[in-house]
């Protein structure tokens, strides 16, 4: 039996040129599967996410807020219309000023962060100490200073 018949089938079967082409349209998709999804098999395999707990210091809250503030613990973090995987742990008052109805509140959160860019990042927010971050809920929304983190790597 001939690789190539007198036809120019390989085997006698399928046309050399038909082949060819075949191939071609073969490579195109894996190189095209290659450029799409080629960047999220590799985050697939790096662990890029670390377990994150930080401080959040929202000074001269209104009193109401801040008390509301204390029945988000157990609530997740929202960015964007996402639901993060952060959660506010604990909510602590201090420094009220009773006639100006404002206190000091100290939000702490869990949650997982992602290094990227020589940052840390919940959701699309930096994370660092000093560094101005909005806590959202889906019914809360404050603005503060992070005063402390730790990642566990």
């Amino acid at each position: 039996m001939k690789f190539i018949d007198e036809k120019g089938r390989l085997f006698g079967k399928i046309n050399l040129i038909d082949l060819l082409v075949i191939l071609m349209v073969l490579a195109a998709a894996a190189a095209l599967v290659w450029k799409l999804g080629g960047k999220s098999a590799a985050k697939a395999v790096v662990k890029n996410d670390f377990p994150v707990t930080y401080t959040v210091l929202v000074s001269e809250v209104p009193a109401d807020a801040a008390r509301f503030a204390e029945t988000q613990i157990g609530t997740s973090l929202v960015n964007n219309g996402k639901i993060l995987d952060a959660k506010i742990i604990s909510a602590e008052l201090s420094n009220p000023d009773v006639e100006a109805g404002r206190t000091d509140l100290r939000l702490t959160i869990d949650g997982s962060t992602v290094f990227s860019g020589n940052v840390y990042k919940v959701g699309s927010q930096e994370i660092r100490v000093g560094y101005e971050y909005i806590v959202k809920t889906s019914e809360l929304e404050l603005t503060g200073i992070i005063t402390a983190m730790e990642v566990s790597k």
